[in-house]
């Protein structure tokens, strides 16, 4: 896949009285995607949970082969497996597509890698890539280089985001 050199972060949008500010948000989205700046990057919590909505909104005016989006899961709120597919699913809906370019399991840690491991987030997700709503099944990580080299040589992933 070609990604561009520079791409779009929405973990700080703009907002006005609480709210993301769809009509700077929209002229933002339309200057990247005018200049090349495809690749746009979300997850669950940015913006207090606005970030997926607003993204998938602006993005919904353009086809989907114009843009590349990421997204990242919530390992902090998966108690089951089940939840890896169900919040995936809600992901998708709030971002307005049938798929994600980019996935990560996000913020991968020591806070957080027992509950990855603990909900078997790689292989459920794994599931959702061979159904074709994940292109490139990755990670996002702020750990220890112990703990890289530990999620790094358990699985096949297609990327790592640090």
């Amino acid at each position: 896949m070609d990604v561009p050199l520079l791409g779009f972060g929405c973990m700080r949008l703009p907002v006005k009285k609480g709210e993301v500010d769809m009509f700077e948000l929209d002229k933002m989205v339309e200057y990247c995607i005018n200049h090349g700046a495809n690749y746009f990057d979300t997850a669950y919590m940015y913006v207090d949970g606005k970030s997926e909505n607003a993204i998938g909104k602006a993005l919904k005016k353009y086809k989907r082969e114009e843009f590349i989006l990421a997204d990242k899961s919530p390992i902090y709120k998966m108690k089951t497996k089940e939840d890896v597919g169900k919040i995936f699913e809600e992901q998708l809906n709030k971002c307005q597509v049938d798929y994600f370019d980019f996935y990560m399991c996000h913020n991968i840690n020591i806070n957080t890698f027992d509950n990855y491991k603990k909900v078997n987030m790689y292989d459920e997700l794994l599931k959702l890539k061979k159904e074709g709503k994940i292109k490139f099944l990755g990670f996002s990580f702020h750990g220890t280089p112990e703990i890289l080299k530990e999620v790094v040589a358990e699985h096949e992933w297609d990327f790592c985001q640090l």
